[in-house]
């Protein structure tokens, strides 16, 4: 299948890697730049353990030498690919809830005790799910701090805007709302939109969703888990039955 791409780097060539080996041809259109937070003061707490929601958090603590007393620490992730992109980074035998926000605060609840110590959180400056608030309600104390900033793209790539306009592609895979908000302002900037009828959005989450029902004439699938193995499952799926569905799911 021909795909457009939307994830931020350095997670963007990894996944075209897989995609490629898989079979699928890719147009690299990152709808977000991933900056470290150049401000950041890590606190100095006894924290109990680390929670990490995206792997731009792992990359953002990943070279910071006042860091290496969080990577010693118990360390939860929100999916499996946080989970590996952690452990790549020398964090402490990281644990992942497997998939969505609500199974890390299930998972933390669950796994912690809120009279051992306060928990520190890095992300980005948005997120989806009050993580803190949430977990604030078992008793935790959570310290958050943004880690890294996600600066919109205002355009496409122009091979990706080159190939829309030409029908040359079958799919864009979406991992985040604000991805998904990025790429549908920027389509509408290079007159792209409405998305044609042939191009399947393929999203990590009905959230992800959201933002592209306004544009996309074509179907919007979205993974059984929010998680990269789901996302490739839909492609399988509409290779299987020679291409992507005539109507949205």
């Amino acid at each position: 299948m021909r795909l457009v791409l939307t994830r931020p780097e350095p997670d963007a060539s990894r996944t075209a890697r897989a995609l490629e080996a898989l079979g699928h041809s890719v147009i690299l259109s990152p709808a977000l730049t991933i900056r470290p937070a150049t401000d950041l003061r890590l606190p100095v707490r006894p924290f109990q353990a680390v929670l990490l929601t995206s792997g731009n958090a792992v990359h953002a603590l990943a070279g910071r030498a006042d860091a290496d007393r969080l990577r010693r620490l118990p360390t939860f992730t929100v999916g499996d690919q946080t989970a590996v992109e952690a452990k790549r980074a020398g964090f402490a035998a990281p644990r992942s809830a497997g998939g969505s926000a609500e199974d890390l605060i299930a998972l933390v609840a669950d796994a912690l005790d809120p009279r051992a110590g306060p928990l520190f959180y890095a992300a980005g400056q948005e997120v989806s799910v009050d993580l803190a608030g949430r977990l604030g309600a078992f008793g935790f104390d959570v310290e958050y701090r943004v880690v890294y900033h996600a600066e919109a793209e205002r355009r496409l790539a122009p091979a990706a805007v080159e190939a829309l306009k030409a029908g040359a592609v079958d799919g864009i895979l979406l991992y985040s709302r604000r991805s998904a908000s990025a790429f549908a302002l920027a389509a509408r900037a290079d007159r792209v939109t409405p998305l044609a009828a042939s191009v399947a959005c393929y999203c990590l989450s009905d959230a992800v969703a959201e933002p592209l029902r306004p544009i996309a004439e074509g179907p919007i699938r979205i993974a059984a888990r929010p998680d990269q193995p789901s996302l490739f499952a839909l492609l399988e799926a509409d290779e299987k039955r020679g291409g992507t569905p005539a109507h949205p799911d």
